[in-house]
Parts: C-alpha cells; structure tokens; sequence
C-alpha cells in the first residue's frame, strides 16, 4: 500500500514538473506589430504646439524615414497618405517612472503602445548581470533596437536607472562597488530609496558625480531635501516629498523619532501642521537647482482609494496577469490594515488632496514637474496622472508640455523627440479631440507612429485584446512564477 501511494506521489510530482517546465519553456508570443513603412503624408490635422499651448490650423504633416520632413504643406512623395479628420497631432507621451519585466513585451509594453506612450524612463534595472524577473539594460537596448524597426510594439526606453539602493547597512566600500559595477554597465541614472543611510547616501552621490550620470530616485529619510539638492540629486519621485518636507516635526520624523506613532496621526499631522514657508523655501531651492519631480499621483490615489470597491474592482484590472492582479490588491488591502477605519481612511484622502495642492503650487512657483505612473495597468493610468495634474492646477497645456519636450529636456534629446517639428523623430499621437480644451481628449486616440511606423486604431485594438488574452495565459503564469522564484531581487539587494 505504501509503495503504490509513495508511486503515485512520484507521478504527481513528476506531472507538475513537466507542467511547470512546458509552461517556462513555452515560446512566448510577439505583439501585432505597426505597418512596416515609415513614410507618411499625414493630412487635414492640428498640430500641437507644445512649447506655446497652442493649436495650428488645418495643415499637413510629411514624415520620410521616420523624420519629419514638412508641415504645412505636402513635403515630396509619401508611401500612404493619411486622412487625420480634423484630429490633433502632437508628440508621443513619455511616462517619466515605470518598470519593466522579462515578460513586458507580452504583458505591459503593447498597453503603453496603445495608450499613446512612445517614450519610457525604467526606474529599475536587475541588480545582477541578468535576471529572470526584471527586463535588464541588455534586453531594453535589445526592445529599443526592435521597437525601432518596427518588429516590437514597445515605446522607446530612453533612460535606465540602476536598481535602487535602498539596503540601511550598506557600507561606503559596497556603495562604491556596487555604484560602479552599474555605471559599468551603462545606466543613465544611480537610483537611491527609502531606508539608505546618510553615508551610503553620498557616496552614491559622489559615484553619480564621477561617472556623469544623474541622482534620482525616492528621497531617503535619513536626508533632508536641502542636503539632497546640495549632494546633486535632480529628480525626486513621488508626492510624499513635499508634504514630508513642509511641516516643523519633518526633522523627527527623519530621525525616526516618530515611528512608534500612529500612522494614520502622524499623515494628519503632515496636512495639518503645513507650514507654506518651508515649502516655499523647497521650491525656490529645486527651481534654482535645477532640480525635477516626478508627483506619480496615481500611487497616492490608490492609498486614499484602498477602501473603494470601485478602484480595487477597476474593470481595466482584467489587463493584468493574475499574479499582478492579486498583488495590486494585496497592497491596497495592506494600505488599508496600516491606516485602519474612517480616520485611517480620512487621512489617506486628506494626505492625497494635500499633494496635489502642494504639486500645483510647486510648479507655480518654477519646479520642473514630470509625468510618471509607477503603478499596475500604466499605460492606461498615464491618462489618469494627467488629469491629476490638471486637478492639482497645472492647465492641459502646461501637462502635456511636462509629457513631452520637458520629458526630452530632461532626458537632453530635446533636439530630436518632445515636439512636432522638422528635423524630429516622428513618435506622434493622433487625436480626434482637442487636449487643450479638455485633458481627457488624451484618451481619444486615432494613430501612434513610433520611428514614423503606424498603428491605427485597428492595431491599437488589437494590442489592447493580446494584452488581455497574454495575461490569462497559464504559461505566463508559470514563467511570472518561474521568474520571482529565481531572481536575483530575492536577495533583498
């Protein structure tokens, strides 16, 4: 009897074995791609000129070798001639704080395609050589080449972050061991986080300034954003920056002195006890730095919407795989536990308000703001950033400036990408509405041209269903798993 049983494991644990092996070693399926040309006539649109705010009259656009070559008037011969219907053509949008994965060609990328997102900033490269999890630098310069000639639906990566430093006991001989063997590598950007310590911290600054590239990330909570600007950091992600800044405990706070406290209190307490000098202060101090934020107030919006059956049940949820989807909710539920009741509840939303007000008077008063998601179901949520954004004061026209030239500005391709001229990279959004009058019209998209290669609203289409048909695929999940299972982030780097 024992035998038979002990046999009859064996068979089970040798069927899942080859169950889990199809599913890894299972070809991967490619995304429908754009129309192979890449020279168009692109007739009867607005252009938008991002720089002033403004909308053209009727005119028509040349693209030649994936270049703009004319406006206004028919620039030579075209391989197809488009008829944009009185729409509004302007730059693709780049969402400045996403990532990105092994599997993001089948599960993410096609959905930022699809929303009109052309250009990406991945705040996480792997932590090693290669990982099975997280896209490295190798298979983003590898995305790029292929979304360029047309044979991947992907927007372009244009800068690549290190994989953060976030580990508190780091020691000044690992921060510089580690800082180098990413700037080795190529990245464009050293990223730190949370829990650095002050030391680590400027060292990572120090290996920034020796390599050349940019200090990005959270602002660690040991570091005060004076000290920050001085040390060179220059992109500061997340609305928690000011509110945690801007009130007179901020110092206890960062000391830790606060920690055993309510949090639910002391996130009141940060709206409550604001003082707009500091903040003015902060602002004049990043303006005059040089430096940019990136608010990604949609990560807040999902703190103060983690009780809402509506948000958590967002039908656009059915885009993600089901591991993705369950810890989307895990960490809403999480939220939740950590700011219990109607007071937790209320100091989320009020905590939310306060960022966007505090957002809004930021760029008044000259900060340099970005567009970035960081969040589940990006491409989709891109769109509800930029209404955020024109929620906390900036005008339509001032967020799609921040979409896009200050996007290309920051990034210093300004000269090739970031607005509809001669001479640009022809990563374009057709619209048959006007942004300008009302943000939302972001949403109404006719074409997306990446490199001057075409997806109309047919193929838009169909990224969006083989987004959905790749997220319920069981052997995606298995090699989502698969991956986690055996990435390097497991060891806590």
């Amino acid at each position: 009897m024992l035998r038979s049983a002990t046999k009859v494991t064996f068979g089970i644990l040798i069927s899942l074995a080859l169950v889990v092996a199809a599913g890894v070693l299972w070809p991967t399926s490619s995304a429908p791609l754009p129309d192979h040309h890449h020279d168009y006539r692109i007739s009867n649109v607005h252009v938008i000129d991002v720089q002033t705010g403004t909308a053209s009259d009727l005119v028509t656009v040349t693209v030649r070798n994936g270049v703009i070559a004319a406006i206004g008037k028919p620039g030579g011969e075209a391989a197809a001639v488009i008829d944009g219907r009185g729409g509004y053509l302007l730059p693709g949008f780049w969402d400045m704080h996403m990532h990105s994965f092994q599997l993001s060609p089948q599960l993410h990328l096609p959905l930022f395609v699809a929303n009109g997102i052309t250009g990406a900033r991945d705040m996480m490269d792997c932590p090693g050589e290669d990982d099975s999890l997280i896209a490295c630098l190798t298979e983003k310069r590898r995305w790029n080449a292929e979304a360029e000639a047309g044979r991947l639906a992907s927007p372009r990566f244009i800068s690549v972050a290190s994989y953060y430093f976030e580990n508190p006991a780091l020691t000044p001989a690992e921060t510089v061991q580690r800082a180098r063997a990413y700037t080795r590598r190529g990245v464009d950007e050293l990223k730190v986080y949370n829990r650095l310590s002050g030391p680590a911290y400027l060292q990572v600054a120090e290996e920034a300034r020796r390599a050349k590239v940019r200090l990005v990330g959270h602002l660690p909570k040991a570091i005060a954003l004076p000290d920050a600007l001085a040390a060179g950091q220059r992109s500061f992600e997340h609305a928690h920056l000011f509110p945690r800044h801007c009130f007179p405990n901020a110092a206890e706070w960062r000391s830790g002195k606060l920690d055993a406290a309510d949090r639910s209190r002391v996130a009141a307490m940060m709206v409550v006890k604001h003082d707009p000098g500091l903040c003015r202060d902060a602002f004049a101090a990043m303006k005059a730095a040089g430096a940019w934020f990136v608010p990604t107030h949609v990560t807040r919006e999902e703190d103060a919407r983690a009780g809402d059956s509506s948000f958590i049940n967002d039908s656009r949820l059915r885009y993600l795989d089901p591991l993705s989807r369950w810890a989307y909710r895990d960490d809403l539920a999480s939220t939740r536990s950590a700011y219990p009741g109607r007071e937790g509840g209320q100091a989320l939303a009020d905590y939310f308000d306060h960022g966007l007000r505090l957002t809004g008077a930021a760029h008044r008063s000259g900060v340099h703001i970005l567009v970035g998601t960081d969040t589940a179901i990006g491409g989709f949520r891109y769109h509800d950033e930029l209404a955020l954004l024109v929620r906390a004061g900036l005008t339509p026209a001032q967020v799609l400036r921040a979409a896009t030239i200050d996007a290309a500005r920051y990034a210093g391709l300004d000269d090739r990408f970031g607005s509809v001229g001669i001479g640009k990279q022809a990563d374009l959004v057709l619209l048959s509405a006007d942004p300008l009058k009302d943000i939302s019209n972001t949403r109404r998209i006719q074409s997306v041209f990446i490199g001057g290669r075409l997806y109309d609203r047919s193929r838009l289409d169909l990224l969006l269903a083989f987004t959905e048909r790749q997220a319920n695929r069981p052997d995606n999940w298995i090699k989502l798993l698969w991956g986690f299972a055996w990435s390097s982030v497991a060891s806590d780097l």
